[in-house]
């Protein structure tokens, strides 16, 4: 598309022909660029390949009898193990935000409770004269009893790690009043946990949480002492309306200890999760290095891990080049440095004459450093070159850095490479006979005297030596196919006026 807008710029407007130079030349840097990041890019990826491929060969992993098809299975349980420990992790998260959560609104819940419980004392101790009638006498509010202790979780630890107390926490956060903070219980003794299980929160109830059973116990002593008095209808009916009166008070402390009950349980469920999911993370990293395989080997590990890596930056295309065999990603390391060789003489010329190459002229001069290129890394591989790297054994392999530097100076010099390769050719094929067959020179003599010359100008014009020249002017010996041009050219005579095929008598 591009080499059709540059023929069509020819016929252009002469306006538009005016500003299409550098418009020109503007594409076509671009188009270097890209070229030059596009190649790049493949030559990073296929060297790191072969450093793969070279690391996996080393001798410290020797005993782990590795393979490149082995360490790619080792990536995908990495990715499997890395995506189960990542869920884990979330759900941990997720509980642990929960349980904060619930922390916030649990103090709360402790102000709501405490407030609520105040009011209503208050209230009792100030109205109970009004309310409470003969034949019932006035009793003091009894203490309400202590709270009840932490329930402990199923899964609950007692590893050394600190615990974080939901009462100190929440009060801390939210401002509780001291007098609402219940004495820490001695954490019950419970089984072992797994190794890893240090999170538990417990969720000590306030002091308050029994006010409502001893507001529900003073009350439940007037109701006693009525059931054997006479003449009580009175009394029962302002009972009742103070116990109204009361339990109407008492509303925001029973929503609160419902929502602090609530909470309770939910705190113990999300103890027993963390539990559970820790003790899973646990599980899932002693599979991953179990004793006798390759991944408990930490070098290796680190290993699969750098595979790992480069298959998330690269993609699984990228990737899969690192399965092929080391020597078709020597050849293409020889192919992409031809390719990049040619671009920096394309470079070279474009930055010192812009308008020297148009599209096509470079993209076939690309595409010789790359066949140049190719065409090295067999000349290399016959024995042609000095390739060869020695490694233990009979076994050796080509450098790939000695292939890389062929390629890109063969992309660079590709025309002082072609030609050669076409000596090399010529050398390796070279045919006796080729070329002009002998002939007599039967009007040599003849032509050296009319000429004023002899043998010895002969010689030296031909490059031979002077009993050459004088056998073939004694025709004791025919002239060699490629001299007869020259010694008609000192004659100043057609060669055929000089040479035959027919031999002296």
């Amino acid at each position: 598309m591009v080499a059709e807008t540059f023929t069509r710029a020819q016929g252009a407007p002469s306006s538009f022909r005016i500003h299409w130079p550098p418009v020109r030349r503007i594409v076509i840097g671009l188009l270097l660029m890209a070229a030059f990041t596009a190649t790049g890019a493949m030559l990073l990826l296929i060297v790191t390949a072969i450093q793969f491929q070279n690391l996996i060969e080393a001798p410290e992993f020797d005993s782990l009898k590795i393979s490149t098809g082995w360490i790619r299975q080792d990536v995908t349980y990495l990715e499997h193990y890395w995506t189960e420990s990542a869920a884990i992790d979330k759900k941990e998260h997720e509980a642990q935000d929960e349980i904060f959560a619930i922390g916030q609104r649990g103090a709360k819940n402790r102000a709501a409770m405490s407030h609520s419980a105040e009011e209503t004392r208050n209230f009792i101790d100030l109205s109970d004269t009004n309310y409470i009638l003969p034949p019932l006498k006035l009793r003091s509010f009894p203490t309400p009893a202590s709270p009840p202790p932490v329930p402990a979780s199923p899964d609950v630890t007692n590893d050394t790690a600190p615990q974080h107390g939901g009462d100190a926490a929440q009060s801390a956060s939210a401002g509780a009043q001291p007098a609402d903070q219940a004495p820490s219980e001695p954490k019950p003794a419970a089984r072992q946990a797994p190794t890893g299980v240090n999170y538990q929160v417990a969720v000590p109830p306030p002091i308050s949480y029994g006010f409502g059973n001893a507001v529900d116990d003073y009350f439940d002593a007037y109701y006693a002492e009525l059931d054997g008095a006479a003449n009580a209808d009175a009394a029962r009916k302002s009972l009742n309306a103070f116990k109204l009166e009361t339990y109407k008070r008492m509303e925001p402390y029973f929503a609160a200890r419902a929502q602090f009950d609530s909470d309770a349980s939910q705190v113990r469920g999300l103890n027993v999760e963390l539990n559970a999911l820790q003790a899973q993370h646990k599980q899932l990293d002693d599979n991953s290095q179990a004793p006798g395989t390759p991944l408990a080997n930490g070098a290796y590990w680190s290993l699969a891990e750098n595979f790992r890596t480069f298959k998330s930056l690269v993609g699984n295309t990228g990737y899969d080049i690192i399965a092929l065999p080391r020597m078709m990603l020597v050849l293409l390391l020889s192919i992409f440095m031809g390719i990049l060789g040619s671009l920096i003489y394309i470079t070279k010329d474009f930055y010192q004459d812009p308008d020297r190459r148009g599209f096509w002229s470079i993209i076939f001069r690309v595409g010789l450093g790359a066949g140049v290129a190719f065409a090295l890394f067999f000349f290399a591989a016959a024995g042609m070159l000095a390739m060869a790297q020695a490694k233990t054994g009979a076994q050796s392999d080509m450098s790939p850095y000695l292939i890389a530097f062929l390629g890109i100076t063969g992309g660079y010099l590709s025309d002082r490479v072609t030609q050669w390769m076409r000596e090399m050719g010529e050398s390796a094929f070279k045919i006796k006979g080729d070329g002009p067959p002998d002939r007599w020179a039967v009007g040599l003599a003849d032509g050296l005297k009319a000429s004023g010359l002899d043998s010895a100008a002969l010689a030296s014009s031909a490059g031979v030596a002077s009993a050459d020249a004088d056998a073939w002017v004694a025709m004791t010996k025919p002239v060699p196919g490629d001299k007869q041009a020259l010694v008609a050219a000192f004659l100043r005579e057609h060669p055929s006026r000089v040479f035959t095929d027919i031999a002296p008598n």
